[in-house]
């Protein structure tokens, strides 16, 4: 319930967008390599089974996105992986969307 900070992120693309919904996350991993995309996700906080994680990303930019993760800058992602528990709720709201 205490914010820790904000931060700018970069988000799944048209053709493969990000869930909007609540999500515990259900794994943690510093350092996750992806075997669906054969990339690296550092600090990763698993939302889905199918792939969809929360993860430092090196390159966060308004020109970028990606393949359905939340992508954020590597030092707040870590930040963010050092107190977040598994079983701990996510939000993804898309700032329209009302339940």
């Amino acid at each position: 319930g205490v914010e820790i900070g904000r931060s700018s992120l970069i988000y799944g693309a048209d053709n493969k967008p990000t869930p909007i919904g609540t999500f515990p996350v259900l794994q943690k991993d510093a350092d996750h390599w992806s075997n669906l995309y054969d990339a690296p996700m550092p600090h990763m906080l698993r939302l889905t089974w199918d792939g969809v994680a929360i993860h430092g990303s090196d390159n966060v930019a308004d020109d970028q996105a990606t393949r359905g993760c939340v992508g954020l800058p590597r030092e707040f992602a870590q930040l963010l992986f050092g107190v977040v528990r598994v079983g701990d709720r996510v939000v993804i709201w898309d700032g329209v969307t009302t339940a």
